[in-house]
């Protein structure tokens, strides 16, 4: 009886590698078999939000299931960082994040820092300028007309965001470090309590997402100064930053998906590929582009070099500007 024991021990332990590498072949080659849940870190009505479902709708034919958005907003999608960060590793909690991801990663002093070394990135899908406008009451026309009244009244001249480390914030902040201004930050919950206090004019100043802002600027709201990009949108007639002035100004708020460290690589492969089918489908194309959103495909090893070189970006300017994230 003992020999027949140790012989069925032997047996389990030398298969045990074996049984888990098949269990984990059977559930990646069964991968999706059930809903996907995308866990966005900004409000509903947000430009990531927007895309979020842009993409969620067209990945259900390529994956053959619903993808969920769950909106988890927060100190600059820091909350839903984490949260899928200390997801399971089954590919079926992701992150749908922005430049906020980078941003957050680049801080190296706070908790979502941390959370972001437990993420891989999968694909990026899109991107999107900000255009820095401003509230007819101040009087301002143009990106020279800012600085020049920024300079005359140092510190008094106050900006909104959707939050620290948003793309917004971001955005003004190498805007000041571009231009010599100093402005006050005033940061919100999201991107549509910021705009109503844009509105309103209790803040005058904000770099907002082209597709939030311009309604407000084609109703006469709002007066557009510049997009942040290196190129222009082709649906308003305004120069870049950089045309109007200020020296090597190129920002964009992107958005891309990322899972939990330890995700099998097959489920990654499986996502990129159908997302990049997805973004070839000229249903999706058109949904983007009425949201002013470019489409950028890049694969795994493609989003982890451009993360990487958005890190390193606005690291230096964290660090030169001695900006507070957490």
């Amino acid at each position: 009886m003992m020999k027949i024991n140790k012989c069925l021990l032997t047996l389990v332990f030398f298969s045990g590698p074996l049984f888990l590498s098949f269990q984990a072949y059977a559930q990646s080659g069964s991968y999706p078999n059930k809903p996907i849940k995308f866990i966005v870190g900004f409000a509903a009505g947000s430009a990531t939000d927007t895309a979020a479902r842009i993409i969620a709708e067209r990945l259900r034919p390529q994956l053959g299931q619903q993808i969920l958005v769950e909106n988890r907003p927060g100190a600059a999608s820091a909350i839903a960082t984490e949260l899928v960060a200390n997801s399971p590793n089954d590919g079926y909690t992701l992150l749908f994040s922005s430049s906020s991801a980078a941003v957050n990663a680049a801080a190296h002093n706070n908790a979502s820092s941390q959370a972001y070394k437990s993420l891989l990135p999968i694909a990026l899908v899109a991107s999107i300028p900000n255009i820095l406008v401003v509230n007819s009451n101040l009087g301002v026309k143009s990106v020279r007309d800012l600085v020049t009244l920024a300079k005359s009244r140092p510190g008094e001249i106050s900006y909104a965001s959707s939050g620290a480390g948003s793309s917004p914030h971001m955005s003004a902040e190498l805007f000041e470090s571009r231009t010599g201004v100093q402005l006050q930050h005033v940061p919100y919950k999201g991107s549509s309590q910021a705009m109503n206090e844009v509105l309103s004019g209790l803040v005058p100043v904000m770099f907002s997402p082209a597709s939030t802002v311009l309604p407000h600027i084609n109703s006469g709201k709002l007066i557009p100064l510049a997009t942040t990009s290196n190129k222009r949108t082709p649906l308003i007639a305004l120069p870049t930053l950089e045309e109007a002035g200020v020296p090597d100004f190129n920002v964009s708020l992107w958005f891309g998906i990322f899972a939990p460290k330890g995700t099998d690589p097959q489920i990654i492969n499986k996502l990129s590929g159908a997302i990049g089918g997805a973004l070839e489908d000229s249903e999706t194309k058109k949904l983007l582009a009425a949201q002013t959103m470019d489409i950028v495909r890049a694969d795994p090893a493609q989003f982890k070099v451009f993360i990487n070189s958005e890190i390193a970006k606005w690291s230096g300017l964290i660090k030169s500007n001695k900006i507070e994230l957490n």
